[in-house]
């Protein structure tokens, strides 16, 4: 599931994964209580949730968060309501749009150089070159000689921000990561996405309790997932190793859930052999 409908209390998320290195500054936290609320009430949505935080090469980060509002499972998949939609701050008082980003253009910004953080400036613009597929020959008729091989097309230049790649980012991101207790959320007779009634999970301490985007996390590859269980707390943290810097917990004492992603925004391309 996604990290927003996760984190139904950031701060409390905060407290959870403080451990992991998860930590806002003195003044982002305080103005984050308030701002989180402020927010959701101006958007009319159930919540605005954190989501995370973008460290660039520059100092001066992005925090993420996501206006959410609910979701339903049609057909078997799970989709998203109206209304819910990411946000960025550089101090988490004020949030600023972040347009979607998906299809063409997040293909495109797949070719932005992998390891090249963000600047920091939303106003950078990156080039990329697509290089278009060669046209299939035309058929030739029997007995003719076949002509020669079509030319490949021209390169197309693209010209592409800072804020469509942080998006594309946050897509990628949440394909792999956004993971969850297997079986903790059910559809209602209004056909929404909800937490089930009096679920808890039986065995917190082993990663097949937990399920991703991508299965079961009991049968990711070896390497993709960590998980540490402290039976003193009762408290089982999973980490990513696909992406550094994504952090979950699952609180058998309290039974809550949450999630964080605070990174660079980049993928662990040796992630299997971590």
């Amino acid at each position: 599931m996604g990290a927003a409908s996760m984190n139904q209390n950031p701060l409390l998320t905060l407290d959870a994964l403080a451990p992991c290195g998860v930590v806002l500054p003195t003044e982002a936290r305080a103005a984050l209580d308030t701002s989180l609320t402020l927010k959701a009430r101006e958007l009319g949505v159930q919540a605005f949730l954190l989501w995370g935080k973008f460290t660039t090469s520059s100092g001066r980060d992005y925090y993420v968060a996501r206006a959410y509002n609910g979701t339903k499972r049609v057909d078997g998949k799970v989709i998203v309501n109206p209304g819910n939609k990411f946000y960025y701050s550089t101090d988490c008082a004020e949030w600023l749009d972040l347009e979607p980003v998906d299809g063409k253009l997040g293909e495109l910004c797949g070719l932005i150089d992998g390891k090249r953080w963000l600047t920091g400036d939303p106003a950078h613009e990156y080039t990329v070159v697509e290089q278009p597929p060669t046209p299939d020959p035309d058929p030739v008729p029997e007995g003719e000689d076949p002509p020669p091989p079509p030319a490949a097309p021209d390169p197309i230049e693209h010209t592409l921000t800072e804020l469509q790649r942080m998006a594309a980012m946050i897509n990628a991101i949440n394909a792999e990561t956004a993971c969850a207790p297997d079986g903790m959320y059910v559809t209602d007779v209004a056909g929404n996405y909800v937490a089930k009634p009096g679920f808890f999970v039986r065995y917190p301490d082993q990663l097949s309790s937990y399920v991703a985007p991508t299965g079961n996390l009991g049968k990711s590859a070896p390497g993709t997932w960590g998980l540490v269980w402290d039976s003193f707390k009762r408290v089982a943290t999973l980490r990513s190793f696909a992406y550094p810097g994504f952090f979950a917990y699952y609180s058998a004492n309290t039974n809550t859930i949450g999630n964080l992603y605070f990174g660079n925004g980049l993928r662990n391309e040796e992630v299997g052999f971590v």
